[in-house]
Parts: C-alpha cells; sequence; structure tokens
C-alpha cells in the first residue's frame, strides 16, 4: 500500500536547530541557481513537497546555497573513498540536521548513524522516509561532555575505523565546546577513523546578521579557524589529509585572490577539513 503524505508546516524549532532547513532548501532546490552542483537529493525535495516551508527566502542567501553544495559534492566524493577502502564500516553524521548521506554512501555493506537534538530526530523520524535498516537515528547534545559515550555500544566498540561528519555545526559552538568536541573524536575514535568538518574564519564570529539565511534565526556565529591546521592542533591525534575552500567553486581568480588575501585572513573564509585519526 502506497503511504500518503499530507502537506503541514514544518515544526518549530530553537534557533541553532533551526538552521537546518538552510541545507535542506539548499539541496532540494539549489540546483535552480547552481545546476552543476546538484547532488539530486530525493529526501530533501520530498520533505519540501510535504511541508509548507518557506523556500525564496533561503534561495536568496546565494551564498550559503553554494556552501552547501559545495561541501555537499566533497562530502560525497571522501565517503565514496573512504567506503571503498573500509566497504563494512560505520559512517556518522554529527549534527545531521534533515540531512541524509546515506542515500548516496549505502554500499549495501555499511552502516550509518545520524545523530542529533532530540527535537531535530523527532523531526527526522517524521518527515523522513526510512530506505534502509542499516541506518539509525540517536539524539545526542555534542555541546555536552562525555557525549561520544552515548553512542551506541556497537558503535563506540566496533574495532574499525569511523567516518565522521560534522557540517554546519561547530561554528554555531563556543571555541571550548569545539575544543572539547574534537578531543571526544581524537580520544576516542579507531585509528584510521576520518572526519570532515566545515569551518569558517575568525573574520565572521559575531557577523551572522551579514548570512541572510542565518540572521533571521537568532543563532550567532561563535567559532572560527584560520584554516584547516588549526582545527587539526585540536588533539595530537588529529591529522589535516587536506584543506579544500569554497573559493574553487568561484573559479581560478577567486582562488587567486584568496591566496593574495592569505597573509590578512590566513586562510579560507570558508572551507572543509578533511582529518584522519592517526596516532601521535
Amino acid at each position: 500500500m502506497t503511504q500518503m503524505h499530507h502537506s503541514r508546516s514544518m515544526p518549530t524549532l530553537d534557533a541553532v536547530p533551526s538552521t537546518l532547513l538552510v541545507p535542506l532548501v539548499a539541496r532540494a532546490r539549489g540546483a535552480s541557481i547552481f545546476p552543476w552542483l546538484d547532488p539530486h537529493d530525493a529526501q530533501a525535495q520530498q520533505v519540501l513537497k510535504n511541508n509548507h516551508t518557506l523556500v525564496d527566502p533561503l534561495l536568496q542567501d546565494r551564498a550559503s546555497v553554494l556552501n552547501v553544495l559545495w561541501r555537499t559534492r566533497l562530502i560525497k566524493q571522501i565517503g565514496d573513498a573512504f567506503f571503498q577502502q573500509h566497504p563494512g564500516a560505520v559512517g556518522i553524521n554529527l549534527g545531521a540536521g534533515l540531512s541524509d548521506y546515506f542515500q548516496w554512501l549505502n554500499n549495501g555493506h555499511n552502516h550509518w548513524l545520524d545523530v542529533d537534538l532530540e527535537p531535530v530526530v523527532a523531526m527526522r523520524h517524521e518527515l523522513l522516509n526510512p530506505h534502509s535498516d542499516t541506518a539509525q537515528n540517536e539524539h545526542i547534545d555534542l555541546s555536552q561532555p562525555g557525549w561520544w559515550q552515548r553512542l551506541p555500544a556497537s558503535v563506540r566498540e566496533a574495532n574499525a575505523p569511523l567516518l565522521l561528519v560534522c557540517e554546519g555545526v561547530l561554528m554555531y559552538l563556543t571555541p571550548a565546546q569545539v575544543k572539547a568536541v574534537l578531543q571526544e573524536i581524537g580520544e576516542n575514535a579507531h585509528e584510521g577513523s576520518q572526519l570532515v568538518c566545515d569551518f569558517m574564519t575568525p573574520l565572521g564570529i559575531g557577523q551572522a546578521r551579514l548570512a541572510p539565511s542565518v540572521s533571521g534565526t537568532g543563532a550567532q556565529f561563535l567559532w572560527g579557524a584560520h584554516n584547516g591546521l588549526e582545527v587539526a592542533r585540536q588533539h595530537p591525534r588529529l591529522e589535516l589529509l587536506a584543506q579544500h575552500t569554497v573559493a574553487e567553486a568561484y573559479g581560478p581568480a577567486c582562488c587567486w585572490a584568496e591566496m593574495c588575501l592569505s597573509p590578512w585572513t590566513g586562510g579560507p573564509l570558508y572551507g572543509l577539513a578533511h582529518l584522519q585519526i592517526t596516532e601521535p
């Protein structure tokens, strides 16, 4: 029997959790602006189809839409490479919002865990169509110390590398909270695990009003990093494998301009750090 979905309004969330609408709308409708970055996100498209969501105001923030689509493509590429090397491994999206990377990364042998706050996980259960019995949701607050111990025992005790994704999350935490999150990962993740996280320049701290898609939520940018090495230095087991900059999506001229400005900015205005857990 076909399941019927009725149009309804999106539940109300607090400031930071409400920012999950930005990547949701970008992945569902951003291809109308940047067709070459279309992630073909069937889940996001279905959620918007079934819910009353103000799409146009979020799409007008073209920089944020580009950031989301650019990092989504990179995370998919990194995830594909990771699961080719570790086909039976577990992937964890820390602060998943309404993202569903497993729709792209499910190889039939791996497992996936989406982690977020309790009201967000409740939304995931209500709005997302489950498409695999090897994907789970878990409500965990990353800002609380010891959150790693609240992961399922099967994940914590796995004697194998993990793929950890943390996008659109760290910039809303305080520097102390970011350090604590990265230390939890550095102290507990199995050697060979990989972490992909985005970061913004410290120049953006306190400037959420300049991002139209975020300014109306009440959320604020509290943390930034000059570059991926600065992220890696948060724990001795974090090794930077690669650093990417969104300037790549704007073309060579923008990359050149960013390089010229790096003595003052210290690195990308917005970037993605690809790290590995190694023994120091």
